[in-house]
């Protein structure tokens, strides 16, 4: 795709101008910086044929391509810089289940994730699970929530090493309401206090299921796919 003429420099636009004069944005000669053509060119681009539900079964964008700076892929399974789908991996992913470094969706998993149910090195969301987790129930090294398990907790319910809230359980106080709201809470959970809870465990298993099984699924889509458009090619092959 063709685009007007940019500057190499800071790819501002130069349409209109002369030879002599020079960038508006940084100021160097236009003979010197002058390009014309794609400005970006060096990405991945490609979708696969199936499509479902309007989306291309597989989406993968990578890096600058023509006019765009960053890969935006969209689809049942997207890859790229930035992945929207039902299944969306990227630098920032947004979708049912999500991987990223930023992740956006009802089963995000990231650096910074934000959902549903969330896992990440900051975590936020009605389950919060990571190193640091805001949310309605909220497990990390720092947890603010509701319910609130943690080294650090705070909280209306907060168990841990250091602990703020109206129940509160700990090495050095613990309420009578908060000893049996936390009885009740990891058994129903299947948590062990003095081991740790466990149930993050068993959320981080659905979230691998749910992958893998995803996964498998176009996997066998694509190759009947290939195999099919491979025996049609070889039908009709004079």
């Amino acid at each position: 795709m063709a685009r007007d003429p940019y500057c190499r420099n800071c790819n501002y636009s130069l349409k209109g101008l002369t030879d002599s004069s020079k960038c508006p944005e940084c100021g160097k000669p236009l003979v010197e910086v002058l390009e014309r053509g794609p400005a970006f060119s060096a990405g991945t681009r490609w979708k696969s044929n199936i499509v479902v539900f309007g989306l291309p079964l597989v989406h993968i964008a990578f890096g600058p391509h023509e006019d765009e700076k960053r890969g935006r892929a969209r689809g049942i399974i997207a890859i790229g810089d930035i992945a929207t789908g039902w299944l969306a991996i990227g630098g920032m992913a947004r979708g049912i289940v999500a991987f990223g470094g930023l992740a956006l969706g009802v089963m995000p998993f990231g650096g910074l994730a934000v959902g549903l149910v969330s896992f990440g090195g900051w975590a936020a969301g009605l389950i919060a699970i990571g190193g640091g987790a805001l949310g309605g129930v909220a497990l990390g090294g720092a947890a603010v929530g509701y319910v609130a398990q943690g080294g650090g907790a705070a909280g209306v319910y907060a168990d841990g090493g250091g602990v703020w809230g109206k129940y509160v359980s700990s090495p050095n106080r613990t309420d009578p309401e908060a000893r049996r709201f936390f009885s009740e809470f990891n058994g129903i959970v299947g948590a062990n206090p003095r081991q740790g809870p466990r149930w993050f465990v068993a959320i981080a298993a659905w979230y691998i299921a749910i992958l893998l099984l995803i996964c498998t699924l176009c996997a066998i889509a694509v190759g009947w796919r290939y195999a099919t458009q491979t025996r049609r090619a070889q039908d009709y092959d004079p």
